[in-house]
């Protein structure tokens, strides 16, 4: 019993070091619990309490989407907002979903036969429900389609902890057009005002994550006080320059020496009228 006992002391010794070596998995663990799991944990009772509201409130908010093939479509809104986690109790990742779509059936007439094609994948790609008919001239040849469809986006908002790096990454799918757009935050930097901006962000009133949105009348003045600012110190910097140019110019004037009587005698005319 001896040997065992010094073994499982020996043992108990390394896992205890192991815990408290920064970056090391248990020490990544022990932090997850600590600090992540109670952050994750909020935002996800967040969002399914944002979601349950907006199924009652249905507050419309529009948004419009360049499409491939097809332009710029207008008059799409947000909704079905749905929540997943990986795990109620200890979630490590949580995905917000929702759907931006049209109010009815529309028609897109797309040409050339390239746009057409184009559009056609797109469609099939987000699994959009469409019909279709072809475009021809007056000979019948083939120029392009018809689509009929209710258009849709679906949208995502992806949180994961990075416990090596200790941060928070978002990843939005489909937020700023048809694009995918990382964001990393501190564990510390999320808070009530961080929780608050999310939902601007979900309801699209500010356009970046963690930061809202400046009024645009506000941003103007700022905008005006560093321009006068900024003319301030090039109006400085000017008079600087032009005092240092003309001392020399000054001292010239005050202390005349024999150059300047060389010049003033060839200054004088030449030729006279008599």
């Amino acid at each position: 019993m001896g040997i065992l006992d010094d073994l499982k002391r020996e043992a108990s010794r390394l896992q205890g070091d192991q815990e408290r070596v920064p970056g090391g998995e248990a020490y990544q663990e022990q932090r997850y619990h600590e600090v992540a799991k109670p952050l994750m944990k909020q935002i996800a009772t967040y969002l399914c309490e944002m979601t349950e509201q907006l199924k009652v409130v249905q507050l419309p908010v529009p948004v419009a989407y360049d499409i491939p093939g097809i332009g710029l479509v207008k008059e799409l809104y947000q909704g079905d907002y749905r929540v997943y986690l990986d795990s109620r109790e200890a979630p490590r990742k949580i995905a917000f979903q929702f759907a931006c779509t049209s109010g009815s059936v529309n028609k897109y007439s797309v040409t050339p036969l390239t746009a057409a094609e184009e559009a056609r994948q797109f469609m099939r790609k987000q699994q959009i429900h469409f019909s279709e008919w072809g475009i021809r001239d007056s000979q019948e040849r083939l120029m392009g389609a018809h689509f009929e469809c209710q258009m849709q986006i679906q949208v995502k908002l992806v949180f994961a902890t990075d416990m090596e790096n200790e941060r928070l990454v978002v990843t939005s799918i489909n937020r700023h057009g048809l694009t995918i757009k990382h964001s990393n935050f501190s564990f510390d930097s999320i808070d009530d005002k961080w929780m608050d901006e999310l939902g601007h962000y979900i309801l699209r009133k500010n356009e970046q994550m963690g930061v809202l949105d400046i009024p645009e009348s506000a941003r103007q003045e700022i905008q005006k006080r560093v321009k006068e600012e900024q003319l301030r110190r090039e109006a400085e910097l000017r008079g600087s320059h032009n005092k240092e140019r003309q001392l020399p110019e000054e001292r010239m004037k005050k202390r005349p020496g024999k150059l300047e009587k060389v010049f003033k005698t060839f200054s004088k005319p030449l030729f006279t009228k008599k």
